[in-house]
């Protein structure tokens, strides 16, 4: 099954020696907030360009999507009615 990826917000904050790249956007509309190593990024981007940036953050966006989702809707338990005498 093909998923929608997108990728709203992509930044990190410099200062550790390897800084957390924090990934904003949404699966199939969920929204999700994930994180990755700079150093496993930058690595993707410069051995690969674009689709190796993709294969690296799209399962970690879809496995925080599958967390995110709503719970499936539950079906109403049906109780007694109706009118009784004991």
């Amino acid at each position: 099954m093909a998923h929608t990826y997108v990728v709203t917000s992509n930044s990190f904050i410099p200062g550790p020696l390897d800084p957390q790249v924090t990934i904003v956007g949404s699966v199939d509309g969920i929204p999700v907030t994930i994180t990755v190593w700079k150093s496993a990024y930058d690595s993707a981007r410069l051995s690969g360009g674009i689709p190796a940036l993709e294969a690296l953050v799209a399962p970690l966006m879809l496995a925080q999507s599958i967390i995110n989702s709503p719970p499936p809707p539950q079906a109403p338990v049906n109780q007694v009615t109706g009118t009784f005498v004991l």
